[in-house]
């Protein structure tokens, strides 16, 4: 080979050697920790921020080669998530990932039957990824929660609608309450409009409260619409509903896990022993099943109910109802409106 050959073809390596070594770095795949890499890449970084923070992970052995890539990639949007690396992963395939937003999946679950406390709760104890900022505390955060687009008629209890609610690092646990919030509203408008005639019912958040009681009663869904039934005709006639879970609403931090004698009389507008008529507020969130029970109830004249266990039984009047009471609960144990 001449002198010209070899030098031809030494400045051809010296000139692929930058794609070679670019390729190796991007394609060469690198062994992470035993436990993984995990990397929030939060709603709002900048793209320079995201790839930062993949470098201080350890999951990127060249930052800058990788800014290239994505560069010649055409800059395409880095996708807010959770992304979990694991095993042997090459640079090429980390930007895959997060340009098409293959992230963990992120959920904050509302629980049919919760009251606003436990949501919080789930959001400081399972939920570290949502910013919390804003977000009222306190016993006033029902009200306050109003004040910013969450909830209505002065307090947010019972207005947010069971379900899963999809989010990304960064989101705002308010705006994620205020889809919950939402799709309560279109749901129980939905329901509304189609209601079942004659309900004792004014408007739709006396169904939303009605539903509250429902829900809290904690019976099977099977069971909800004759529940709800008694309880409306116990409105039609002005009867008090006389419900357990109100007086546990309204005792609070107080209630120790069985209602005494004295706790059924405590002093509160929520104690449906003491007043008529529906409570001021919901008293929990109520799922769709006990929407659709109080809004299209069983077709039942019944004012009383016992659960004994699953099992519940009604009666049309007082006197059947302590012969229920005598027959099934007196030795099984049970509860009992």
């Amino acid at each position: 080979m001449t002198s010209k050959r070899r030098a031809a073809l030494f400045v051809l390596l010296i000139a692929l050697f930058p794609f070679g070594f670019y390729g190796i770095s991007m394609y060469w795949p690198e062994t992470l920790p035993a436990k993984g890499v995990t990397v929030p890449i939060p709603l709002g970084a900048s793209d320079a921020q995201s790839i930062a923070s993949l470098a201080r992970s350890g999951v990127l052995q060249h930052p800058r080669l990788f800014h290239l890539a994505w560069a010649l990639a055409g800059h395409p949007p880095i996708q807010a998530g959770l992304y979990e690396f694991q095993g042997r992963i090459n640079q090429a395939q980390v930007l895959h990932r997060l340009i098409a937003g293959q992230s963990t999946p992120l959920n904050l679950l509302i629980v049919p039957g919760w009251r606003l406390q436990h949501i919080y709760q789930e959001i400081h104890d399972k939920a570290p990824y949502l910013g919390q900022q804003n977000l009222p505390q306190g016993e006033t955060a029902a009200r306050r929660l109003t004040q910013q687009g969450v909830g209505a008629q002065g307090s947010a209890e019972g207005w947010l609608f069971p379900d899963s609610y999809r989010y990304v690092p960064g989101t705002s646990a308010l705006s994620v309450l205020r889809r919950a919030y939402v799709r309560m509203q279109r749901e129980l408008q939905s329901l509304w409009a189609g209601r079942a005639p004659g309900l004792p019912l004014a408007d739709p958040y006396q169904a939303l409260i009605l539903a509250s009681i429902v829900q809290k009663e904690g019976a099977p869904p099977a069971e909800q619409a004759h529940i709800a039934a008694v309880f409306l005709n116990r409105l039609r006639q002005g009867m008090p509903l006389q419900s357990d879970p109100t007086v546990i609403y309204a005792l609070g931090e107080r209630y120790t896990g069985l209602l005494t004698s004295q706790e059924m009389h405590v002093e509160s507008p929520y104690n449906t022993y003491l007043h008529t008529g529906l409570p001021p507020t919901p008293i929990a969130m109520p799922g769709l099943s006990s929407l659709m029970a109080v809004l299209h109830p069983a077709d039942s004249a019944d004012l009383y109910f016992i659960a004994q266990g699953d099992t519940y039984h009604y009666s049309k009047n007082y006197k059947r109802h302590l012969e229920q009471i005598q027959r099934y609960l007196q030795h099984a144990g049970g509860a009992g409106l």
